[in-house]
């Protein structure tokens, strides 16, 4: 069991460092953009769309990298005044809640990245980039982070039963 949890850690943080680096260039095109537009007064057509798709694919894929650092957003008003036990009571009964919400994602996410890969879908702007390739990086990212909450279950399960980390 150990292994596999350290593998899911191991993919998470892989995948996230290293989508990490997608920031660079999307900083780049939007500073080149911003140039374009505001000293050049000749915006692109394909900065927007660029940004964005850099954006979701750095977003989704580095979602569950965020989980295993445990730097996602929570309110800590509650969540810092309680033990290191009560803390993983509360975590393992709103897991059923992330649990059904990340479900449905993945569930719709998969139907919309099938019907875009079947039809190849394209933006419909004038650069019209594919579409297909983001809705199905959404679709991996998910299930990734799906991955990433299990385990971070699974430990907090053993450590309310052992009382020591897995």
């Amino acid at each position: 069991m150990k292994r596999l949890l350290a593998g899911i850690d191991n993919v998470s943080r892989v995948v996230g460092k290293g989508i990490s680096f997608i920031m660079f260039p999307i900083v780049a095109i939007v500073c080149y953009e911003v140039v374009m537009r505001y000293v050049f007064h000749r915006p692109t057509i394909w900065a927007s769309e660029c940004m964005v798709y850099g954006c979701a694919f750095l977003y989704v894929w580095g979602a569950a990298w965020t989980m295993l650092d445990n730097r996602h957003v929570k309110i800590d008003m509650v969540y810092e005044k309680l033990s290191p036990r009560g803390q993983r009571i509360l975590d393992i009964i709103t897991f059923s809640f992330f649990a059904l919400y990340m479900g449905m994602m993945l569930w719709v996410g998969m139907k919309y990245a099938l019907d875009s890969i079947k039809l190849l879908e394209t933006s419909g702007t004038p650069w019209d980039p594919p579409v297909y390739p983001v809705k199905s990086a959404f679709v991996i990212g998910v299930a990734m982070l799906i991955l990433q909450g299990s385990a971070k279950f699974i430990r907090d399960i053993y450590f309310i039963i052992k009382g020591t980390e897995l």
